[in-house]
């Protein structure tokens, strides 16, 4: 990881600096303009109007009491002003993306790309990472090419499975939101493989067996399972080829660099399927009320892209004699 890190900090940090030489007067005026609307006419009637619906009565109220609704007042209006700088920091980060992302992404690689990528959703059915088929999916920031010859798709994912009756409301269960990984290495393996992080409540999966690997430290926060076939322990063979040192350890670089405590993996044929637990968004840019040409803002966001970069940089997957 320190290596693909080396690599590019230098260059990343020059083209950053050149980005914002020529963009920062437009951005810092966005970023203005995005200020001014948060205390705006429109913005402090809203406001206003958040407070005073503090002030309507109950439907159970049996005796009006004006200082606590005095005090949800105060605790709408403050609500008010949090939701909407949340709104307006979306806005703003979102139009920065545009402008930033496909620019600095180059850095890595001429052919990686800001939002032309996807996942597809027959993808994550045949993972067996689900407990129910996904049947709706939507990505925010997602972005992906090639890279040393590796095709490969990044994006922050929601999924869910969604089931609808006649007459009736959408019955949705939400199966993950985070982020979403797909490598297709230039090979195919026979075994189909699983990896999840421990927890209280990890099993087995139908059809599959356990797999102790050779490396303690992955051991102790993963559990690997491959699928089961009848008369044969070559996929038990090919499952620890495939999973050597270099790949444990770039695969645990992940979970460090992306800050999550749960994530899954499935590995079959010429897929690899990386899923991050994050509950959060990522690849985030500098906040509306920051400085917007502070680099240090964006070393997380550095450390993200290259984590990922790393992950088929080190795993050789571009090879098409070994893993």
């Amino acid at each position: 990881m320190q290596n693909c890190m080396d690599k590019y900090k230098n260059d990343f940090t020059i083209r950053f600096a050149q980005l914002m030489q020529d963009n920062l007067a437009v951005w810092k005026e966005l970023q203005r303009q995005k200020r001014k609307s948060l205390y705006n006419i429109e913005s402090i009637g809203e406001y206003l109007f958040a407070a005073l619906l503090a002030f309507i009565p109950g439907k159970r109220e049996r005796e009006y009491n004006l200082k606590l609704h005095c005090v949800m007042s105060v605790i709408f209006f403050i609500g008010s002003i949090i939701i909407n700088i949340g709104i307006k920091n979306k806005s703003y980060q979102d139009e920065i993306k545009r402008t930033l992302f496909p620019k600095l992404l180059k850095v890595f690689d001429k052919n990686i790309t800001y939002k032309f990528c996807t996942i597809e959703q027959e993808l994550f059915n045949a993972s067996e990472l689900f407990k129910k088929e996904v049947t709706s999916k939507s990505f925010d920031d997602y972005f992906g090419g090639v890279y040393n010859e590796v095709e490969f798709c990044v994006a922050e994912a929601d999924l869910a499975n969604v089931v609808t009756r006649k007459n009736q409301k959408p019955d949705r269960t939400e199966l993950f939101k985070g982020v979403a990984m797909r490598f297709k290495m230039n090979k195919k393996i026979n075994s189909r493989v699983i990896i999840r992080s421990k927890s209280l409540f990890s099993r087995t999966p139908k059809g599959y067996e356990k797999v102790e690997l050779e490396y303690e430290k992955f051991n102790k926060k993963f559990n690997v399972w491959v699928k089961k076939f009848e008369g044969d322990c070559s996929e038990q063979i090919e499952a620890r080829y495939l999973l050597n040192v270099s790949f444990l350890e770039r695969f645990m670089q992940l979970k460090t660099s992306f800050k999550v405590g749960q994530m899954s993996c499935s590995i079959y044929g010429d897929t690899i399927l990386v899923l991050l637990n994050t509950g959060k968004d990522v690849f985030e840019m500098n906040h509306l009320l920051g400085r917007i040409d502070d680099i240090g803002q964006y070393s997380r966001l550095f450390d993200e892209f290259a984590s990922v970069l790393s992950f088929i940089d080190v795993l050789n997957l571009a090879s098409k004699t070994k893993l």
